[in-house]
């Protein structure tokens, strides 16, 4: 009798080798089950919590400049005008075509064309597309997160973009129309990341293709797409095995295609300068590298700020609120000793690819370029600026609250108790900071709301304060009541004048600021002797300001100053000549008695308006 041989067992389950395959199959295929419900509730809570803090965004009407990139003469055109924003050697010279190269940001501006095809000029439709787009943005970063983070327990990168979803100081990029760019520009870098990723654990050239269209993309959105040039070779040294040599290569492509981004398009835009104001950063006219230096870490302090304690939250800087600073100054110090350690932390735990090092890295890299170090930034400094960098702030958070209750992130079971003493603290951070964006979010719901709102805050800031006086005066003039009597409102009137006056204390040789109050006195107060020294001193600031010349000359003939009211308006003949200043000189030469002076007036009065019908027929 024959010895019947049973098939070969599993030695640990004792069960046949071909069950066993067909059970790990069957349990691997349970597991990505499992996986995809579970990825489908995160998306779904994702939506639900950015509805929470951004939903009342749809009530919003446009803020500040928002109008100026979603109701402009191109993007009213639809989707016809969408070849024309890609293509600015096409753009009408009714455009601001320097403005446009110093700002080639075409992307949001082609959502915003097409939005206006569809539904027309609706600010709530807008904010819900930006409210989209943030939703996105997070679950693209949980997704990332989750991908690198994949040897830690899931609370980790859930919590990490929760915490980032909720932080206050996004309201400006997803509050603001105009600063939709940010949004993209970070989507941008996100899927660059997951690509480089794939093409990491592939070498398949079609991934790195997609890596190089969405760094491409970015640039054409936000300039804060530059960092990820530093950002995604580190992604790649922490997180795979790639060795030191492709990361290079990687770096190198994608450096390859931001160079070409940015002077293949200079090729067909016009040359223009795109640096700031000096109201804007006083940094501009200062050549002291230390004080460029301390002034840079006096930013950098207030990012860290901003992060840790969001509030007040204002929609514009500029200059005197970050004062220019040098190395003796002691916030200065106390940032440069919190940096250093912050350097030398994230390069000491460098080789051993500690995610707390790369958080840092990751912030430190982001805000470099807006730390006006390197070069001065529109605004000295600015909330969405911030963006990108608080990624990096988000995790080290995440870090040390798992630290402080002794729980190791990359533990696969955590007991119930620890599970709930971290998800208590979260909540704790988690509660005021919706409270503070959803708060903030009202504040962005109109232009009068924010400037209301934000102008306390704001009392060191030359440009919020002629922003605000500037707002106020519009509505002065056009009120109805002021049209009929030419008197204005006396609360407004002495509001206006006040943050004019309080501009030109901070800098008293802002030549923007004396026309603009010296208009005010004389428009508004009719103060003709304050309205002629503010105007007086405008135009020896600059003397090719047409308007001032003009405006001067207004008040010198309200004050029966004929002889310099003359060559008031005869100057700003000399700068632009115009039709209403011909009329002027004509009438004030007749009442000096010069009839010689007055024909030549009339006579070059008649020769412009042929000339301005010309034009219009043309």
């Amino acid at each position: 009798m024959k010895k019947v041989i049973s098939p070969k067992k599993n030695i640990t389950s004792g069960k046949p080798a071909s069950l066993k395959k067909q059970s790990s199959q069957v349990n691997r295929e349970l597991l990505l089950s499992a996986s995809g419900k579970a990825n489908r509730y995160f998306v779904l809570f994702f939506f639900l919590f950015s509805l929470l803090l951004y939903g009342n965004t749809l009530l919003n009407r446009f803020a500040v400049d928002d109008q100026l990139v979603t109701n402009n003469s191109v993007v009213v055109r639809g989707v016809q005008a969408i070849p024309q924003i890609f293509l600015p050697n096409n753009i009408s010279q009714q455009e601001s075509r320097g403005s446009a190269a110093a700002d080639f940001k075409p992307i949001a501006k082609a959502t915003f064309a097409l939005e206006y095809q569809l539904w027309g000029n609706k600010p709530g439709l807008s904010h819900a597309v930006n409210f989209l787009l943030y939703w996105a943005l997070s679950v693209l970063l949980f997704f990332i997160l989750k991908r690198l983070l994949c040897n830690y327990n899931i609370l980790f990168p859930v919590l990490v973009t929760f915490l980032f979803m909720a932080h206050p100081v996004h309201t400006e990029v997803v509050a603001s129309l105009k600063n939709r760019g940010e949004m993209l520009a970070f989507i941008c870098g996100l899927a660059n990341i997951w690509f480089i990723l794939d093409f990491s654990g592939t070498a398949r050239i079609r991934y790195l293709v997609w890596a190089m269209l969405f760094i491409f993309l970015g640039y054409f959105n936000a300039f804060s797409i530059w960092p990820f040039l530093v950002i995604s070779p580190i992604v790649l040294y922490f997180f795979t095995n790639l060795s030191g040599k492709k990361v290079l290569t990687v770096q190198s492509v994608l450096l390859i295609v931001l160079l070409a981004a940015k002077f293949g398009s200079q090729q067909f835009l016009p040359y223009a300068e795109s640096t700031p104001s000096l109201i804007e950063n006083p940094l501009v006219s200062e050549a002291n590298f230390w004080l460029h230096l301390g002034t840079g870490l006096a930013s950098l302090l207030f990012y860290l700020q901003i992060l840790i304690y969001p509030s007040p939250l204002v929609y514009y800087y500029g200059f005197n609120m970050i004062p220019v600073s040098n190395l003796a100054n002691i916030w200065v110090i106390l940032s440069l000793f919190i940096h250093i350690a912050f350097f030398v932390y994230a390069i000491r735990s460098f080789r051993e690819k500690r995610l707390l090092s790369f958080a840092i890295v990751w912030y430190i890299v982001s805000i470099s370029v807006y730390s006006n170090i390197l070069f001065p930034v529109t605004g000295i400094v600015s909330e969405r600026f911030v963006f990108t960098a608080s990624l990096g702030f988000c995790i080290a958070i995440m870090i040390f609250i798992f630290k402080i209750f002794g729980v190791d992130p990359k533990s696969l079971t955590i007991e119930i108790d620890s599970r709930l003493k971290i998800l208590s603290l979260v909540i704790l951070i988690l509660i005021p900071y919706t409270v503070l964006t959803i708060a903030r979010n009202r504040d962005w719901r109109s232009e009068a709301a924010l400037y209301h709102n934000d102008i306390n805050s704001l009392k060191n800031s030359v440009k919020a304060n002629i922003d605000y006086a500037g707002y106020l005066a519009n509505m002065v003039y056009q009120d109805e009541n002021y049209q009929k009597t030419g008197v204005a409102e006396k609360v407004k009137y002495r509001e206006i004048i006040s943050h004019y006056r309080r501009a030109l204390a901070i800098y008293p040789d802002n030549h923007q600021a004396n026309y603009d109050l010296g208009t005010a006195y004389l428009l508004l107060g009719k103060k003709w002797d304050s309205a002629a020294w503010y105007l007086r001193k405008s135009v020896a600031l600059d003397s090719t300001l047409q308007p001032a010349w003009v405006n001067l000359g207004i008040a010198c003939r309200e004050q029966n100053k004929y002889t310099e009211a003359i060559e008031c308006f005869e100057n700003a003949m000399k700068v632009d000549p115009d039709v209403g200043t011909c009329i002027q000189l004509n009438k004030l030469c007749l009442l000096t008695g010069d009839t010689t002076k007055a024909d030549y007036y009339a006579r070059l009065q008649l020769g412009l308006e042929k000339k301005e019908l010309k034009d219009t027929v043309e």
